[in-house]
């Protein structure tokens, strides 16, 4: 599903992350964390989305395995294990 991790970046609207990973057929999928300070005690606080789909809570789990193997090429600082856990916490509600 996936080839690499790009890169990452953090928001400056007080805590979102974003992930950009090379998906096998050669799209760049940018998947975000809504850390807001806005979405704090919100339904909308550390739900994932994806620049390319809708992401059912079956998605996460399956983009979660997917990812995991990166973490062995990825260096440790870098925030690939806390896009990993995030995506497995998704709630079987939630949707994009």
């Amino acid at each position: 599903m996936f080839k690499s991790v790009l890169d990452s970046a953090a928001a400056a609207d007080g805590g979102s992350l974003a992930l950009f990973v090379e998906r096998i057929d050669g799209q760049t999928e940018q998947f975000v964390i809504n850390r807001s300070l806005a979405s704090r005690g919100t339904p909308a606080y550390n739900k994932i989305v994806s620049s390319l789909r809708p992401l059912s809570a079956d998605d996460c789990q399956t983009i979660a395995a997917a990812l995991e193997p990166l973490l062995t090429t990825t260096p440790p600082i870098h925030p690939l294990a806390d896009f990993i856990n995030t995506l497995k916490q998704q709630p079987s509600s939630f949707e994009n």
